[in-house]
């Protein structure tokens, strides 16, 4: 038992008091005889015993109340279990000890972090255990390659097995404490001796901890499986997490602003003051300075950079440190580009300058922007070509389109090039409506309608997020309301239409609040439906400058992006398509900025012919690099950015009855990290209010009892 204020105790000294007062009060009385006392003995004779019974009775409950007083203001704290008596079981055992290795282990708000305690607290577990028990050691991110599986370790073996625990790194990835608890599931399975146990060395943070667990610890406890929890994690105290680093568009030119957003948050209760982050440009750092921060509050944070050449580069944004640094860089692979390849389809060419249905959009997109390659086809001549794969394709007033065209067109787009269509006097709109938009499973985002005249004086650009016009929000009215068309194309959109995988972008600014621009998501491409020309005969708005940035704007949005799968987030597989057609017979997976073991690598060939780069996967965040041999072009390489799941550090700790929710009818076992050394022990409970009651309890019936004792007899 402890108490948390034991200099208090000294006054149980006082309990002696009732004692000697008792004692003295025996020995004022002395012994005279006289003769009348004679016939008083009789009498006094038949109640002696129950006179000492009532006075030692008061005595007793005098004591106590002494005992109770002092005791309750010492505020005693019950002995909780020692580690010995937490993990004792009776008969041989089978024990899986889980260490989480999550990102949110490198928080730390003493002088050690999570994950060393942890280290300390499994050291502490393996000293404890007998070499009769088989023991099964596995961190919560690999859980299927155990640092040792079911084994019986002796002396030399322990010491081995906690050395190599101590140099452990802490991986960031996330915790998925369902998937981890099946790997575990499977290994008891194989277990030997009836008895089994799961021992989970954790911070108790929420993240990773869903209701689906609640089945698995059920039948675990049908199956009499002891499950112990050893918490050494710290109560949350505010965290900076920089929660991603995007691209502002799909692609990225040589030679221009290539513009980033940071989003970061503020999960403390006090504001973050204006810092600065370093930016790492291909090993170039370069200050970049941050806002204030509100407390609670996320903020973006606009970044740009430039790229004098293309290929892949590598950037990276690290906030200022705070108590959990893993989640305070994020890293980016981005390939720039030379140029964007548009394929203009023009259904209506003309003679004259400006004549043609695409003209106007060719200067738009081509005027002093040497980094695009416009390409005019006439529809006609672009039906019966070899499709090629462009970064873009634009379909302007283009009259019929073949079932074997579309299908090549839907194959290019979810792959993720871009296509634009531009209404017109020569789309056959009910054709349309059959090959393009099949019932809402084809590329049109909308069903087509008919031509209407239309009065409209302006444009409503709708307030979407990452909208590929999202831009023109920043125009004044006076720009947009000088766009008036006369005529465009009526569409509905049908019910029940996924608000993700089309939209409406923008509206003209008419009673109707007719659509203008729709947008739908096809695979990995994005198509844009205007329901006006592309020329002047529906409307004047090719020839404003409104109308260049529209399409400038549009077109870089939609373009298609170079993303092949370099970006990962920790805890993922890499999964790369090569170019190659042989298999590679080997390669290795190394690390660039950091000392760390390289992975191993696996290439395969699948039915179509193409070679796939596979590794395990990656707990660890940094910039790593794919090594291989290629056949007939020598040595290859190939960059990868892997990010810590941000996810993971969620500031929010489980308490003991959020925890037993998880664990449905599998009773709670839990065990408090308090120390470096041995003081793995139970949390003990509070006995003032006990104590408090019994000194309640003492001085009611003392004071019954003496006026009972005291009456007249």
């Amino acid at each position: 038992m402890q108490f948390l204020a034991p200099l208090l105790l000294a006054g149980t000294v006082l309990a002696t008091a009732p004692i000697i007062i008792h004692l003295l009060n025996r020995r004022r009385f002395i012994r005279v005889d006289w003769a009348p006392m004679e016939y008083l003995k009789l009498t006094l004779k038949t109640n002696k015993r129950r006179l000492k019974l009532e006075q030692w009775l008061l005595l007793a409950i005098r004591t106590l109340a002494v005992l109770a007083l002092f005791l309750a203001v010492a505020r005693p704290i019950s002995s909780g279990t020692n580690l010995a008596g937490f993990l004792s079981v009776e008969g041989r055992a089978s024990r899986v000890i889980v260490i989480d290795d999550s990102l949110s282990m490198a928080y730390q708000k003493t002088d050690q972090s999570a994950f060393e305690r942890a280290q300390n607290a499994t050291r502490q577990v393996l000293n404890q255990l007998g070499p009769q028990d088989s023991v099964s050691v596995v961190l919560a991110s690999n859980p299927a390659a155990p640092l040792v599986r079911m084994a019986h370790l002796d002396e030399i073996e322990r010491k081995k097995l906690v050395s190599r625990v101590n140099e452990l790194p802490h991986s960031q990835a996330g915790s998925h404490w369902m998937s981890t608890l099946e790997d575990i599931d499977r290994q008891l399975q194989e277990a030997t001796f009836p008895v089994k146990e799961v021992i989970i060395i954790t911070d108790l943070w929420q993240a990773g901890w869903t209701d689906e667990v609640r089945d698995l610890f059920d039948r675990w406890s049908e199956e009499q499986v002891t499950v112990r929890f050893i918490d050494i994690g710290d109560e949350p105290a505010g965290n900076r997490v920089l929660r991603s680093l995007e691209l502002d568009s799909r692609i990225a030119l040589v030679d221009q602003e290539v513009k980033l957003t940071a989003v970061i948050e503020n999960a403390g209760e006090e504001p973050l003051k204006s810092g600065q982050a370093l930016l790492t440009v291909d090993g170039n750092v370069t200050p970049v300075t941050l806002p204030e921060i509100p407390a609670e509050k996320t903020v973006s944070v606009p970044v740009s950079v430039r790229f004098d050449q293309a290929g892949q580069h590598t950037i990276s944004l690290s906030i200022p440190a705070d108590k959990l640094l893993d989640d305070n860089v994020q890293r980016k692979i981005i390939n720039v580009r030379q140029m964007v390849d548009v394929v203009l389809v023009d259904g209506e060419p003309g003679l004259n300058p400006f004549d043609s249905e695409t003209d106007f959009l060719a200067l738009a997109l081509s005027a002093g922007n040497s980094n695009w390659q416009v390409t005019q086809a006439e529809s006609t001549t672009w039906k019966t070509q070899l499709l090629t794969a462009p970064d873009l394709i634009v379909l302007a007033n283009v009259d019929q389109i073949s079932r074997e065209r579309i299908k090549e067109l839907e194959e290019l787009v979810s792959l993720g090039t871009g296509l634009m269509i531009f209404a017109g006097d020569q789309c056959d709109l009910q054709l349309y409506n059959e090959g393009l938009y099949k019932g809402g499973n084809g590329l049109l985002p909308a069903r087509l309608q008919q031509v209407r005249d239309l009065t409209s004086q302006g444009l409503v650009i709708e307030p979407i997020a990452d909208s590929p016009i999202e831009l023109l929000k920043g125009l004044t009215p006076e720009l947009l309301s000088r766009i008036r068309p006369r005529r465009f194309v009526d569409v509905t959109l049908d019910a029940g239409t996924d608000s993700q995988q089309a939209r409406v972008l923008a509206r003209w600014n008419d009673a109707q609040q007719s659509p203008a621009v729709l947008e739908k998501r096809f695979g990995e491409g994005r198509v844009l439906l205007w329901t006006i020309t592309a020329d002047k005969k529906w409307s004047d708005w090719p020839a404003e400058a409104s109308f260049v940035l529209a399409m400038r704007v549009a077109a870089q949005q939609i373009a298609a992006e170079i993303q092949r799968g370099e970006n990962l987030t920790a805890g993922e597989p890499i999964h790369f398509e090569l170019e190659t057609v042989t298999a590679p017979q080997s390669g290795e997976l190394v690390w660039q900025d950091q000392e760390r073991t390289p992975l191993e690598l696996v290439f395969a060939s699948n039915a179509e012919a193409k070679t796939t780069l596979s590794s395990p996967p990656v707990r660890f965040a940094g910039i790593v690099e794919a090594e291989w041999q290629d056949s007939q072009l020598g040595k290859q390489t190939q960059k990868f950015a892997i990010n810590p799941d941000v996810d993971d550090s969620l500031q929010k700790k489980l308490d003991e009855p959020a925890l037993q929710q998880f664990l449905g009818k599998m009773p709670l076992k839990l065990i408090r990290y308090q120390g470096k050394e041995m003081d793995l022990t139970t949390e003990g409970t509070e006995l003032w209010r006990y104590l408090a009651v019994l000194l309640l309890g003492c001085l009611i019936s003392e004071s019954m009892l003496a006026t009972f004792i005291g009456r007249r007899r």
